[in-house]
């Protein structure tokens, strides 16, 4: 099925059309055709086979170092293979991470970037074009061709293909570094980097006079809400690295034919942009507020471990240096944040950034392996007495749930990286795509990345239970039932990740089931929407409270997200939508809604963590340009959805640009909105209003305490009575 045309309105339309038929027939199925595939993809969908060293495979016309902007005429030919008995004699697919290919006749064509044959230029075995070099000669370009020798029989039996890797480094290429400040991308990067670092030395400074015991103090602190400040504070440094990453891939997009940044820092800020945010800020940012929270919530005394606390603290922020720290030697990974088989072999990533990736991803793993039996054992043994299993605050409970789900996927993550690095380092196998490695790869990945999707939203969840009865003055409605609803949706999570593999060719029968699986997982969070709406039933919610007004704003993103994720669970819809625009978008507005409901955990929390109240002329401002950044930059790709994700660059007549260049303003609007928050955040520690122990009214014990709150928590433990709201 091919999508055409420029024209909004019809494409919304057709979209809309397509996606009630697929409500309807969900196990509908479609697979791709035609010439299709990519030279790193290994090999061509219509002539299936494995690599032969039978064809001798030639690209002349490369130079030993390219010129800045300099055309190379270029030929490709190869011989070998089996005789041609019909007109079709070959094909071909090259592919460079830098620079752009030129046809010079009829018989070749560029798809996304992508040099290939045509239908006039199968009958032969050899072909003429240019590559234009790129316009920094500080870079090394890497080409991958791949030639199909075809005997013509019609069928895809008795054809044979080969690969040839070639790499030309630019004449100023620096093989130690890509460090390249003639870039613009790259001083965004630093001058964001040094932003962050001098705001944090001086407003530390002016806080607590801070010196050398106070710095000493800091690193070797136990207490648990210390380490929380501290998992908060990494973790926002860590957001903030992430959003600068992806402002620099939405001004390389702004506008068609871009040079923005070259093609391969644009793959690396697209890599570390998602790696960043799902597995070093987001994820990690739900710890910053259970240590700081959970052992308030259930009236004890510190976490049960509290230096395998401070362990894992500082093992998430070393790996998290070390993921990164690819940037400045030969280049940060960049073969995108689900880390695909063969991509991240050494043939096709021969650099430092995919090691370092795998290194700083088993320091994170092992650190939220640490975390986990931490609260385990904290939530099991260390309530006080008067409060059972079922008396615990609903942020608790989606905190305990949180850790089981990583508790069971994050090893299988572990052992994926693992084996990956052992590829890469010692030469193992076990993503070998000759053997399907890569669906080996796939399987482990997706086990672990679909339930991640969880353990994000969680957290989020849990602080808009929190936050939903406090400005209301109700209970939750229906406490129970989300409790169980939640118990459902971890099970069912772990159960549907395949639906992330139905372009892999797996069996049509078990991409039936997880159709229906991955539309049923739905059902436990519509109760648990349902319930959040159904609180406000005759109640009269203060939506001056800027904690309620960022949750009820999530709310309404996650819908977006929710839904189109639902249409997303047909086979024929995914087919078509996997590898566009359309996906992202659906995927940011879930975690975008995660987001902003983090956000109104903090609003909500704040007060009780520095004494001081955020502004709320700062925060209002904030709140508005977040809720509209997120819209104006997301709602856009929904049109996209005939636009493949991960392309650098795009042409004029494309038709992508007005969509691109109004994602491109929405992303620096929440840009923005986050600077001001951050400067609120920071400004409010010392010249914030006065908060009190309980300014919100609330109905959980780290309210009974003071704000900030004791060494050891409370004078005396908290007895869970009728006057405290929980049930």
């Amino acid at each position: 099925m091919n999508f055409v045309g420029n024209n909004n309105m019809n494409k919304f339309g057709v979209l809309l059309s397509i996606m009630l038929v697929l409500a309807i027939v969900p196990q509908m199925s479609a697979l791709p055709g035609g010439i299709s595939g990519s030279a790193v993809a290994g090999g061509c969908n219509c002539h299936g086979a494995v690599p032969t060293e039978n064809i001798d495979v030639q690209l002349y016309g490369l130079p030993e170092e390219f010129i800045a902007g300099e055309t190379y005429p270029l030929t490709i030919s190869f011989t070998g293979g089996p005789d041609a008995i019909g007109v079709n004699q070959g094909g071909f697919n090259l592919e460079s991470s830098e620079g752009d290919f030129t046809s010079l006749d009829d018989s070749t064509q560029v798809i996304d970037g992508v040099l290939t044959h045509t239908d006039s230029g199968n009958d032969q075995r050899s072909w003429s074009v240019e590559w234009v070099a790129p316009h920094s000669d500080k870079v090394v370009a890497k080409f991958t061709l791949l030639v199909n020798s075809v005997n013509g029989n019609g069928e895809t039996t008795g054809d044979e293909w080969n690969l040839l890797n070639v790499d030309v480094m630019g004449q100023n290429a620096n093989v130690g570094s890509i460090l390249d400040f003639d870039e613009p991308a790259w001083l965004l990067i630093v001058g964001t980097l040094l932003a962050i670092i001098i705001i944090i030395i001086v407003t530390l400074w002016k806080m607590e006079n801070f010196g050398k015991a106070e710095l000493i103090h800091w690193l070797t602190t136990t207490n648990h809400k210390e380490i929380g400040l501290m998992y908060l504070w990494a973790t926002i440094i860590f957001s903030i690295i992430g959003l600068t990453l992806s402002v620099l891939v939405r001004l390389q997009l702004v506008v068609p034919d871009n040079d923005f940044m070259t093609g391969s820092l644009f793959n690396q800020a697209v890599t570390m942009h998602g790696a960043v945010m799902v597995l070093f800020a987001v994820s990690p940012m739900s710890f910053a507020f259970a240590n700081y929270i959970v052992p308030l919530q259930i009236g004890a005394r510190d976490m049960a471990f509290p230096r395998l606390n401070a362990a894992s603290l500082w093992m998430l922020v070393l790996g998290g240096l070390t993921a990164a720290s690819g940037f400045f030697f030969d280049g940060a990974a960049d073969v995108g944040w689900t880390f695909y088989s063969p991509l991240t072999s050494v043939e096709y990533s021969p650099g430092s950034g995919v090691s370092l990736a795998g290194a700083g991803l088993v320091l994170l793993i092992l650190s939220v392996t640490m975390t986990t039996i931490n609260f385990l054992v904290t939530i099991a043994r260390h309530r006080v007495d008067s409060m059972g299993i079922w008396d615990m605050p609903m942020f608790t409970w989606n905190i305990l749930f949180t850790v089981i789900l990583m508790l069971v996927v994050f090893p299988a993550l572990l052992s994926a990286v693992l084996m990956l690095v052992g590829d890469r380092v010692f030469g193992t196998l076990f993503f070998d795509p000759s053997i399907d490695g890569t669906t080996w790869w796939l399987h482990i990945f997706w086990f672990f990345g679909h339930p991640e999707v969880y353990i994000v939203l969680l957290p989020g969840l849990g602080m808009a239970m929190e936050v939903v009865p406090t400005f209301t003055r109700k209970h939750l409605y229906g406490r129970k039932i989300i409790i169980y609803a939640l118990m459902i949706a971890c099970v069912m999570s772990v159960l549907v990740w395949a639906h992330h593999m139905f372009l892999t060719g797996i069996d049509p029968t078990f991409r039936k089931i997880e159709t229906i699986g991955t539309e049923l997982i739905s059902v436990p969070f519509a109760l648990i929407y349902l319930s959040l709406i159904a609180t406000f039933y005759k109640s009269k919610p203060d939506f001056s409270k800027l904690p309620l007004v960022f949750v009820m704003g999530a709310v309404g993103i996650f819908l977006v997200g929710g839904i189109t994720g639902v249409y997303l669970s047909s086979v024929a819809m995914d087919v078509q939508l996997r590898g566009t625009y359309f996906l992202v978008a659906h995927f940011h507005y879930t975690l975008g809604a995660v987001a902003v409901m983090t956000l109104g955990g903090i609003y909500y929390w704040y007060p009780k963590m520095f004494g001081k109240m955020l502004d709320e002329t700062l925060g209002w401002w904030h709140f508005w340009l977040t809720f509209f950044g997120i819209n104006l930059t997301f709602i856009p790709l929904f049109g996209l959805w005939d636009m493949p994700r991960r392309v650098y660059t795009y042409q004029q007549e494309s038709g992508w640009g007005n969509e691109q260049l109004w994602s491109t303003i929405g992303s620096l609007i929440v840009f923005v909105a986050q600077l001001i928050f951050f400067w609120n955040f920071i400004r409010s520690m010392k010249h914030g209003q006065e908060a009190g122990n309980d300014p919100w009214n609330g109905h959980t014990f780290e309210w009974l305490t003071t704000s900030p709150p004791h060494p050891h928590n409370f004078e005396t433990l908290p007895v869970l009575d009728q006057k405290t709201i929980i049930k």
